[in-house]
């Protein structure tokens, strides 16, 4: 295995060394050589066209073609619906007429030999050989025959057939194409058993009565007649099938069908719309038996296993599908000899451009890559080069400019070198003083910044706090607005009502309480964020302090007769921070508890876990309605989930500052709205 590994890739490090010198025998041009830039172009407007027509003009003229054929395609199957449609409403007036004869009842009870019997055979002979009907029969209401046309083999009693039946219960019926069950003469003359034949049948009414019924055996040929009378191109055709597929009409191919064995009489009933390479149902035949209309304009496999466009459409009436297709060859053969023709005329123009453009591209380039190796030769110091290019062009004017530039240039470099060698003294004590200087402005600099950070920091403090301000005090002020408009109209009046006075007065208290406690909120969050309150760091006995804090709320609790239970675990080691700070948020969890809790009881939790002290506060409230990954909202400044009138909504978001001041983490769980809460935080064990 190793040997095949190492023979790989001696022949791949082989071939990468003839690639290598091919490239280097042949001096294949870098692509910033101006040379390549003009050829490139040239060639690339040269291949444009061809991609306009590729990828534009011919899908442009193919789909405009495609709508072209379908649309045509459509309009034939319509227009061959319509045909059958007519046809097999006029073979049913036949049968109607026949059936409303005066002589018809007379046969039906009488016996054969009657003057009315020889009457009503004659017309329906007439009526058989104007129409080109196989057959045309009247029978009486038990389904016994009673006169035919047929002069061959017949069937006396009908009951047991369908279209006999149908007839029988009033209605004019059409049936589908069957098989005959007696021999019948078929279109060579010959009587042929199972031939293909359709049966139209309506009820004789005499006297309000359904006495019989009259029957015509239709030649199913006349349909496929009728379906070849609309010419469709000179692949192009249109056919029948029924609800198992089968093709109901004959193919325009039946020749060929019957070379290559797919049929041996006719496709009528014989030959299943299938794609010979699948099995199956053609497209247009599987969407057709669905009852659905449509068409395929990119082409698919016929049952002769040919490329075909096709239109497909399903006659409700007659339980028969029309398909309309034409090969593909024909139908795209206009686009594809416009293709054929076009292409090699372009292709010619891009090899006659092509070659213009290497020829002048050289002519163009030659004297600029001239120009450019001596300006080159210039850069680096050469200021004796001169161009000689004898030209009339701008390329000559270029060469002239380029000739006085240069000796501009030397005379020039010549007194530049004389001040340099005096002016380096200069830069060097210059250089001495400005590096001095730059130290003493890095310093200032670095004062400056920090400053600015701090005056950011201030004012981004400022505005955050005028606008939550701005916020929360709008429906406060708003109020005691109200109040005192009230009021003042109030006072305006001969009798003014004191008991208004007092309840104007206590909407302005209440409100004004409001506004401080929000003020004060406000106010505390804002200097919290801002990272400037100076917390104490003193030891906490968090079983102490939370017990302490339980005593003082059971009243509260006990006044909204709620049962305030202690779960705290004694001698907790010991915590560092602020005890005033967590006085304060472990007062505003049990606070919170109390006011979103109407019965129930409130359990307050403390324990350790692991190098952590975990508080938590249980109830049986309102719960949370938020879903689990929205619980962070509960701890943003003004977010209230329930808004209160006594509430500013920033007592969570304190909290959560201050626990996270201390190095702790403050969370909420809930099983959803009216399942209670818990509120928890856990804070590190000194």
């Amino acid at each position: 295995m190793n040997i095949i590994i190492k023979q790989i890739l001696q022949k791949c490090l082989s071939r990468k060394n003839i690639f290598s010198r091919i490239v280097g025998k042949f001096h294949i041009p870098s692509y910033k050589s101006i040379r390549t830039k003009i050829i490139i172009s040239s060639i690339l407007l040269s291949v444009f066209p061809i991609f306009i027509m590729r990828v534009f003009v011919y899908p442009a003229e193919k789909k405009t073609l495609q709508d072209a054929l379908i649309q045509n395609l459509e309009g034939v199957g319509h227009k061959q619906s319509e045909l059958i449609i007519r046809w097999i409403e006029e073979r049913k007036a036949d049968a109607r007429i026949v059936a409303e004869n005066p002589n018809v009842p007379g046969v039906i009870y009488k016996s054969e030999g009657s003057e009315n019997f020889y009457r009503l055979l004659h017309h329906l002979n007439t009526l058989r050989e104007a129409y080109g009907y196989k057959e045309i029969f009247i029978c009486d209401r038990f389904g016994d025959l009673k006169i035919t046309t047929s002069t061959g083999k017949i069937i006396t009693n009908l009951a047991g057939f369908e279209f006999f039946q149908k007839a029988i219960s009033g209605v004019t019926f059409v049936s589908p194409i069957m098989p005959s069950v007696i021999p019948l003469e078929n279109e060579y003359g010959k009587l042929e058993h199972g031939l293909p034949t359709l049966y139209i049948s309506t009820p004789v009414v005499y006297e309000n009565k359904v006495i019989g019924a009259v029957c015509l055996r239709v030649d199913v040929m006349e349909i496929s007649k009728l379906m070849r009378s609309v010419r469709l191109g000179e692949t192009g055709e249109t056919y029948l099938i029924n609800k198992e597929g089968f093709m109901l009409s004959e193919s325009k191919y039946l020749k060929e069908l019957k070379e290559s064995g797919l049929v041996h009489q006719r496709t009528t009933l014989e030959l299943k719309v299938r794609n010979p390479k699948t099995g199956k149902l053609t497209r247009s035949a599987s969407e057709c038996i669905h009852e659905r209309k449509g068409n395929d304009g990119g082409g698919y496999l016929d049952y002769r296993g040919i490329l075909v466009l096709g239109f497909w459409q399903w006659i409700p009436e007659l339980d028969w599908g029309i398909i309309a297709e034409i090969d593909v060859n024909e139908g795209y053969g206009p686009v594809k000899r416009l293709h054929t023709i076009v292409a090699p005329i372009i292709f010619l123009i891009t090899i006659a451009v092509i070659s213009s453009a290497f020829f002048f591209g050289k002519k163009i380039s030659d004297p600029i890559v001239y120009l450019t190796e001596v300006t080159k030769s210039i850069s680096e110091g050469d200021y004796s080069k001169r161009v000689k290019i004898l030209s009339r062009d701008e390329i000559g004017e270029l060469s002239n400019s380029f000739n006085k530039m240069a000796s501009f240039l030397e005379e020039k470099t010549q007194i530049l070198k004389e001040y340099t060698s005096n002016l380096e003294k200069t830069v060097e004590e210059r250089t001495k003083d400005l590096i001095r200087m730059n130290q003493e402005l890095e310093k200032q600099s670095n004062n400056l910044q920090q400053a600015y950070k701090e005056l950011l920091t201030l004012d981004q403090m400022k505005d955050k706090m005028i606008r939550d301000v701005s916020h929360e005090l709008k429906s406060p002020v708003a109020q005691v607005q109200m109040a005192i408009d009230l009021w003042s109209t109030e006072v305006k009046k001969e009798y003014i009502d004191r008991s208004k006075e007092e309840k104007f007065s206590k909407i302005i208290n209440n409100s004004l309480q409001r506004l401080r406690k929000t003020i004060g909120s406000i106010l505390d969050l804002s200097i919290l964020e801002a990272g400037r309150v100076v917390f104490r760091k003193e030891p906490i006995h968090m079983d102490e302090l939370v017990l302490q804090i339980t005593t003082g709320m059971r009243l509260l609790a006990e006044k909204k007769r709620l049962a305030l239970i202690n779960h705290v675990n004694q001698g907790l080691p010991v915590v560092i921070g602020d005890k005033d700070e967590i006085h304060r948020v472990v007062t505003n969890l049990i606070d919170n508890a109390i006011k979103y809790t109407e019965k129930g009881e409130i359990h307050v939790y403390l324990e350790q876990k692991d190098a952590f002290i975990e508080f938590a506060v249980k109830d049986t409230g309102v719960g949370i309605g938020l879903p689990k990954e929205q619980f962070g909202k509960l701890f943003e400044r003004f977010f209230q989930e329930r808004p209160r009138v006594d509430g500013a909504g920033v007592g969570l978001a304190i909290c959560k500052n201050i626990i996270e001041v201390h190095k702790g983490n403050l969370c909420a769980e809930s099983e959803g709205r009216g399942k209670g809460s818990t509120f928890k935080f856990i804070l590190p064990v000194a």
